[in-house]
């Protein structure tokens, strides 16, 4: 059994108090250098200077840093039996680290049997001191770490340190570290140093991880908080099963990382965690069954069958991807190629929720422990402590230090509560019954049944806070999924509410404002176009004089009563949308519009190819009476008929919308021919690729349709289709100055 036990990285030990194994320290601000310390305290190597601080920047001495190299040796249990030896004339039997530097310097690498050869793996000075409290300098520390990878002088050459530092700098111990030889080194670098060596092949050509103990690679941590199979907790969450750690709590920037678990061959208990290969956490723009998109416009391809993780288990991709709302972080793993093999999506602790009382300082300060370099986002878009805006609710993920903040409200009649009003966990309002976090317990308490009350969500639409409904109002819009005696709406936070429903000529797929009328019934309005007035101008964000939040959610929808979808500022290509297009807007407390909802600007709610009458459909109701329908064949395959009377283009290329249910065409588009294209007139820049027409320049749809008009099938790609003929026709939606784009081509 290889055995670790705490290192207190100070001068006098007994002086400073321990911080708990796995405690975050408020003074490591910098992400990679958190990682490196998180390592080490799961190991059991380092712990702080004092209560809840590491002092990154300050030097190392000789004598920590020896120690330090004991216990990742796995030699600290040896330690109590040279603590009477008198080695140095410097190192007495009162000093504090004088087991850890007689052991250190009685340690041979790759000695024999009987103790014979090896190579010292640390030397006093050249007066026969060892100086234990001078600061240990760059081409020390690297040359006793080459020592534990079995290098020794005869490897490295005569020339100290030149030898060791260029050794180290060719196997890679020292990618990232630009110092001198007789530099001291910091807390912060040591750790570096320490974590490089974990990853770092031997002489022997195996990685030092696997003198460690059972090394598996490959592994996903999930959740570092988990219980184990004899029902205890904190054992570590992750892709190979539920283990317990060797020294405690595990820290929470490791969660969400894929490298190799160490594990103690006798006990089964993890000794280490090491992230290792490409990863990197993205914030999600919008995802489908084959790819996400992130804030930055990269797109990152996926299978149904790609291996995917959370805190709660393992599922793949295909189950996951209609969760993935703008907004989401996901952290992805990626093969030596560049593919992504695997991905976590970060949860949040939800029972740390906050509510904004106020909007001045930092409202969430408590919420993010004096960590200064988190990133906000709220309602899933980029966002500032600005826009923050009262009553809203901010969680907050350690492990990726972001802040997600929800301005996500719902006003309605206090209908249900389990299991009391005094200490409720569910609250039912308008039909949906909500979980409430333990942070809105005591302002549930206040109301009784009956009541209207404006409940304060999480992203995920749990209850955070209340507040009287008169002090703050939902607006609670949503799309109608059932209408009728019995109305269903989807709001756009994503809660689902249910009642009575008096309120007529109201269908499914439209927008509405929904109101709570009474106990166990709404009433559902017509939404009306908001207070701000003025054109859309993108790159200022701004809607006449008025700016855009920073989280500022955007709906766009095909028509009133159609399908919505969310979508970036980023992806508008016109620089002005006009008022117009406009349908609907809304105002935070600070005057800033938080919500915008957009006609047709896009054109990407449709669906494109050749549109032709499908089979008529029998009217309800009236015998021998039929509607007629349409279908659209694109390289996707041919669509369920859907019910139009609309007159089809003579062109037969065009672009249907349809209703919610998907059983009728709410809206056709025609799309407009040019002919006599030839494969030179398109050109690429960046990842966007354009055609030149006669009039205009023309940008080409991601989703651009192709066409064989020779043979009657479609190509997989555009590459094939200007490949297979030089005469080519091009159909778009409208011109290029209102945001139109290319949905067909056809190679004649």
């Amino acid at each position: 059994m290889k055995k670790f036990v705490s290192l207190l990285l100070v001068a006098a030990v007994l002086l400073t108090v321990a911080l708990p194994a796995g405690a975050a320290f408020s003074d490591v601000t910098d992400g990679e250098t958190a990682q490196d310390v998180a390592i080490l305290q799961l190991m059991g190597v380092i712990d702080g200077t004092g209560t809840n601080t590491f002092s990154p920047n300050g030097t190392l001495t000789r004598a920590q840093f020896c120690k330090m190299a004991v216990i990742v040796l796995g030699r600290a249990d040896d330690e109590p039996l040279y603590r009477t030896r008198t080695i140095f004339p410097d190192v007495l039997a009162n000093h504090w680290a004088r087991g850890y530097i007689n052991l250190a310097v009685s340690i041979n690498i790759g000695a024999a049997a009987d103790g014979t050869g090896g190579t010292q793996l640390i030397r006093g000075m050249g007066d026969g001191t060892f100086r234990p409290d001078r600061n240990i300098t760059y081409a020390e520390a690297v040359t006793i770490l080459l020592r534990m990878l079995g290098y020794s002088d005869s490897d490295a050459g005569m020339n100290w340190p030149r030898g060791y530092l260029e050794l180290a700098a060719n196997i890679g111990l020292t990618e990232g570290l630009n110092l001198s030889a007789n530099d001291s080194l910091t807390r912060a670098q040591a750790a570096q140093l320490f974590v490089a060596l974990l990853t770092t092949n031997q002489k022997s050509g195996s990685p030092y991880y696997n003198q460690l103990g059972s090394a598996k690679t490959g592994v996903v941590l999930m959740d570092a908080n988990a219980k184990a199979d004899d029902g205890t907790e904190g054992a570590m969450g992750t892709s190979a099963g539920t283990v317990q750690p060797e020294h405690g709590p595990v820290p929470e920037e490791l969660v969400g990382t894929r490298g190799v678990l160490v594990t103690d061959e006798g006990t089964g208990r993890a000794l280490a965690f090491i992230p290792v290969g490409r990863q990197q956490t993205v914030t999600v723009s919008s995802a489908q069954a084959s790819w996400i998109d992130d804030r930055t416009g990269t797109r990152h391809n996926l299978t149904a069958d790609t291996p995917a993780y959370t805190t709660t288990g393992s599922t793949t991709y295909g189950e996951l991807w209609t969760d993935l709302r703008s907004g989401t972080q996901v952290t992805l793993y990626y093969s030596e190629s560049g593919q992504v093999e695997c991905l976590y999506r970060s949860t949040v602790a939800s029972d740390e929720a906050a509510v904004a009382r106020e909007t001045s300082g930092d409202p969430f300060a408590a919420l993010v422990e004096g960590v200064s370099d988190y990133t906000i986002y709220r309602d899933g878009n980029p966002a500032s402590r600005g826009d923050i805006a009262l009553f809203d609710v901010g969680t907050y993920d350690p492990a990726t230090r972001i802040l997600s903040v929800s301005s996500a409200k719902l006003t309605g009649r206090y209908e249900d509560v389990y299991p009391n009003e005094a200490a409720p966990s569910r609250v039912t309002v308008m039909g949906a019954e909500l979980t409430v976090l333990p942070s809105a317990v005591q302002d549930m308490a206040e109301f009784r049944l009956g009541a209207t009350v404006t409940l304060l969500l999480t992203a995920d639409g749990q209850v955070a806070g209340a507040v009287d409904a008169r002090t703050a109002r939902a607006d609670n819009l949503g799309v109608v999924t059932a209408a009728g005696s019995e109305a269903k709406v989807t709001l756009l936070n994503g809660v689902e509410i249910s009642g009575q429903c008096q309120s007529t000529g109201f269908a499914v797929g439209q927008l509405v404002r929904v109101n709570s009328s009474g106990s166990g019934r709404i009433s559902l309005g017509k939404v009306q176009g908001g207070s701000v007035r003025g054109d859309l101008n993108v790159d200022n964000r701004r809607i006449g004089t008025t700016n855009l939040n920073g989280g500022c959610r955007i709906f766009e929808q095909a028509g009133e009563g159609l399908a919505m979808r969310e979508l970036r500022l980023e992806e508008l290509l016109t620089e002005t949308v006009p008022s117009s297009r406009i349908f609907y807007t809304h105002q935070d407390s600070n005057g800033k519009v938080d919500l915008l909802i957009l006609d047709n600007v896009t054109g990407d709610l449709y669906t494109y190819g050749i549109l032709s009458n499908g089979a008529p459909v029998e009217v309800s109701g009236s015998e021998g009476s039929f509607n007629k329908t349409i279908v659209v064949e694109n390289g996707e395959g041919t669509t369920t008929p859907a019910i139009s009377n609309a007159i089809l283009p003579k062109n037969g290329m065009g672009g249907i919308a349809l209703t919610a249910d998907g059983s009728q065409v709410a809206d056709l588009v025609t799309l407009t021919e040019e002919r006599d294209v030839q494969r030179s007139d398109f050109v690429t820049r960046g990842d966007d690729t354009y055609v030149r027409l006669e009039t205009q320049e023309m940008r080409v749809s991601d989703e651009v349709q192709c066409y064989n008009r020779r043979t009657g099938t479609w190509f997989a790609s555009l590459a094939e289709a200007r490949a297979f003929s030089d005469d080519l026709t091009v159909y778009y939606d409208r011109p290029a100055g209102e945001g139109g784009q290319v949905r067909i081509v056809v190679a004649e």
